[in-house]
């Protein structure tokens, strides 16, 4: 049978050519986002950057590490790691040379301007230069107060003064010296006297001693890093590991659909391919072939041509694999060095879409065969025409089972608590298009009967034509209609999904604040500096307050549904604020307890803690320290935000990200704000009324959020778009013959190809009513949890992204089937009639 199927295959390639097709591009799909999937998990040493020149690192310890209900140790990366404390200094340093090294706040100003620096710029002092390779390219190290040698980036030049936002406020700085441009970090160089007298707290020593006599000094008190593990104390390690693992997320979810796209896809058209042969099976049965031999051939067929379409395929992806990668770090998407590199991971990734690839084609061939090979020859012979029966036993119970999912989903999200919206809403779609795409062949009769039935009622049999060709030809009509639904479900509701949950997030943020009249943002900055905000307090007429973020960790209580299996650490996104405002500036939805009785004793929390009024937590701060806090109030659960509040006592090294201004009464309101432009002024910050301030957020977009729901669609339209394609020029080269009995029934060429392109709108125009109804069901959920908000918020419907995704398709398919069908009825008719 081998033989017999690679003869086959030889003889007859354009009948396996759009098999080949979707294989090809299936296997390219899965290879090119496993391949850079596997680079996000693997690609983690980019080496030491900031302390490649250091011998030895001590620091402080970056994870608050504790044992876990199963008997293992898990660890959460602390926001804010302590530094080292005087006693470990003088330890360390005994042992031998050590440089102390401090990174803190220190940015050019300019708002923007091009001297300005980056957001995320830090200031060092200049002993700890060399251990990064940094180079005075221009003038002189920083010696005395007052200077600052600035990266070449800058533009600044050795003898300008300059302004420096620090922590305490912008400070005159005089450029000593210009240092050549490093990737890992943006960093401005200072005396060390001068360092020390800005960031008194020493972040970490690089010891020249020997490293077993630094690591018994240092004992447990502090984490010791030499040889190819100083990688973890580079400035970008945290942020780069950060950047991976969101990676390694949207793609692990953009694998899981592609491998969902290529696996239906493929199984359908394969499927689609060995049913159009039936009448050419029925004859290898007629001449003595047995139904397994006829499922060996079409079995060796598949596996022929998924090996080969696999192959070229994964020689695609390598191709591909890198492009991606490299476009994602250019989009910001993943860090400056993520690329895909040669290796074992990428022999594995290969290799399984290869057999991935060869298991599609075996298996999208096996169920037709099976089919197939249970018909009698006649029977299969008087089947070959039109396709009875599109489902199978199989396919019923898989596509119950989603709908039965994708149900419980649905209901499950206005039960839970908005936090754990983000886990739950956004895998409900998916399982609703799974069902509709397994279950299309039952329900495209009914969606074509309804859409058609205006047209039907015209005269002419145009219409009734169209509607009986595609309701007849379920199989073709489905291998069409479920990459649409796919592409055109998917892509809109998960768009709809994250546009909701950012608008709720935006919402709930702004209830807080929206009685006051003004905010004090940073401007180009990460934070407000003291100054700022003593410049505001002292604005006559008004009360104000700050709200820094900071963050804790927990155990929260007991929740069957959420943790069955008992809690784990968890870090929890906290805001620490002046009592005196809560109630006031800052109003929290409160469901149990009083917010105003928060004290340096007691903490604010929402409900996803499980924790009632008056009882006792223990939380650790942002840098590790434990402490032991009274529950003083619990507030609704947020689907974005802070779920804990503390006073201003926890709020450690952070900026305050604003400052919200209410006027006192009889306060003009001119002369005020007046009074906080001129406050801010030149303070890298900016005062706006609270309208606007709401207005900048709701036009925040969430760019990295959009930007990877492009990737996911835009890989899955592609393949899809190509699918439909593929189905639709396999079965018009089929209807040649049709197509020409038709013409010889008097029909002109004219009208068949508006039989045709009616055809294809109409399968296409299915597909994308059913995705709009997977739409319809998901914003229904989303509608029905946010019901349970305080804030009133709208479900974001996907009109542009649906109406964009759905006219392709239905372009695509137009132009796969009017196409091949233009070139097929240049053949005269008596001669297609007369061949096979």
């Amino acid at each position: 049978m081998l033989n017999i199927a690679w003869y086959t295959l030889r003889s007859r390639l354009s009948a396996f050519t759009g098999t080949f097709i979707a294989l090809m591009l299936g296997a390219a799909l899965l290879s090119t986002m496993g391949l850079v999937l596997a680079a996000s998990v693997t690609s983690h040493e980019h080496g030491p950057g900031r302390f490649a020149n250091a011998p030895v690192i001590v620091r402080g310890e970056p994870d608050l590490s504790m044992s876990d209900p199963w008997g293992g140790i898990e660890s959460e990366p602390l926001k804010e790691p302590k530094g080292l404390a005087p006693a470990l200094v003088r330890d360390v340093t005994a042992v031998g040379k050590a440089v102390a090294d401090r990174t803190f706040y220190a940015q050019l100003g300019g708002s923007g301007t091009a001297r300005s620096g980056p957001s995320d710029q830090v200031g060092h002092p200049w002993s700890s230069a060399a251990f990064g390779g940094y180079r005075l390219v221009r003038g002189q190290a920083p010696a005395g107060a007052g200077e600052v040698a600035v990266p070449a980036k800058s533009g600044a030049a050795p003898g300008e003064r300059v302004t420096v936002l620090t922590a305490s406020g912008p400070r005159p700085f005089t450029v000593s010296g210009v240092t050549d441009d490093v990737s890992f970090e943006s960093a401005l160089f200072f005396s060390d006297a001068e360092a020390a007298a800005l960031s008194p707290r020493v972040d970490a020593l690089v010891s020249y001693g020997n490293v077993d006599k630094v690591r018994t000094a240092v004992e447990d008190r502090a984490q010791v890093l030499a040889g190819a593990d100083r990688v973890q104390a580079d400035p970008r390690a945290h942020a780069d590991e950060v950047a991976l693992v969101g990676v390694s997320t949207m793609l692990g979810m953009a694998t899981g659909v592609a491998a969902f796209v290529a696996a239906f896809v493929v199984g359908t058209t394969f499927a689609f391919s060995v049913a159009q042969r039936r009448r050419e099976l029925a004859v290898l049965r007629a001449t003595g072939a047995t139904p397994v031999q006829v499922g060996r051939l079409v079995l060796a067929e598949a596996a022929l041509v998924g090996a080969v379409a696999s192959a070229a395929g994964c020689l695609l992806g390598l191709a591909g694999g890198p492009v991606l990668a490299g476009r994602m770090s250019a989009w910001g998407l993943a860090p400056e060095w993520f690329r895909v590199r040669l290796g074992w991971s990428t022999l594995l990734v290969l290799v399984l879409a290869f057999l991935i690839g060869v298991l599609l084609a075996v298996l999208g061939s096996g169920v037709a065969v099976v089919r197939a090979g249970r018909i009698r020859p006649l029977e299969a012979l008087r089947e070959s025409a039109v396709e009875r029966r599109a489902m199978n036993a199989l396919r019923w119970l898989a596509g119950i089972a989603a709908l039965a999912v994708g149900g419980v989903l649905l209901l499950a999200t206005p039960l839970l608590p908005p936090a754990y919206w983000g886990d739950i809403t956004p895998m409900a779609a998916p399982a609703l298009i799974v069902a509709g795409a397994l279950l299309c062949p039952v329900v495209i009769p009914f969606v074509v009967r309804v859409v058609t039935a205006p047209f039907t009622a015209l005269r002419g049999a145009g219409p009734m034509l169209v509607q009986a060709n595609t309701v007849t030809a379920l199989r073709r009509t489905a291998a069409t209609v479920a990459p649409v639904l796919i592409t055109v479900g998917l892509f809109s509701a998960l768009w709809s999904t994250s546009g909701t949950l950012s608008g709720v997030a935006r919402s709930e943020a702004f209830e807080r604040v929206r009685g006051n009249d003004f905010v004090v943002a940073p401007d180009h900055t990460p934070g407000l500096s003291r100054a700022v905000v003593d410049k505001v307090r002292a604005v006559p007429g008004i009360e104000s307050a700050t709200t820094v973020p900071t963050g804790v960790y927990t155990i929260p209580g007991p929740n069957l549904l959420v943790f069955p299996a008992g809690a784990p650490l968890l870090p929890y996104d906290a805001l620490t604020v002046d009592p005196k405002a809560l109630g006031g500036l800052l109003t929290l939805p409160v469901v149990h307890g009083d917010a105003r009785g928060l004290d340096d004793r007691s903490i604010i929390v929402d409900e996803t803690w499980n924790r009632h009024v008056g009882d006792t937590v223990t939380v650790w701060l942002a840098d590790g320290t434990k402490k032991h806090l009274k529950v003083v109030a619990v507030t609704k659960a947020s689907a974005g935000g802070s779920a804990a509040v503390l006073t201003p006592r926890y709020a450690g090294r952070a900026l305050p990200d604003a400052m919200y201004v209410k006027l006192a009464k009889g306060a003009d309101r001119a002369a005020v704000q007046r009074e906080l432009g001129a406050a801010v002024r030149g303070m890298s910050a900016r005062a706006v009324p609270i309208a606007g301030y709401r207005a900048a957020v709701d036009d925040t977009v969430n760019q990295q959020t959009r930007m990877a729901l492009l990737i996911v669609g835009g890989i899955a339209m592609l393949y899809t778009g190509v699918a439909v394609a593929n189905t639709l020029t396999m079965s018009t080269g089929q209807r040649a013959r049709e197509l020409a009995v038709l013409r010889l029934g008097g029909a002109t060429p004219g009208q068949l190809l508006r039989m045709v392109a009616g055809e294809s709108v109409l399968v296409a125009g299915t597909g994308v009513v059913m995705a709009a109804v997977v739409v319809a069901l998901n914003a229904a959920g989303l509608w029905a949890g946010l019901q349970q908000l305080v804030v009133s918020t709208r479900v974001t419907l996907p009109g542009l992204p649906f109406a964009v995704t759905a006219g392709a398709c239905v372009v695509v398919a137009l132009l796969a089937t009017v196409l091949p069908a233009w070139v097929a009825l240049r053949t005269p008719a008596v001669r297609l009639t007369t061949t096979e």
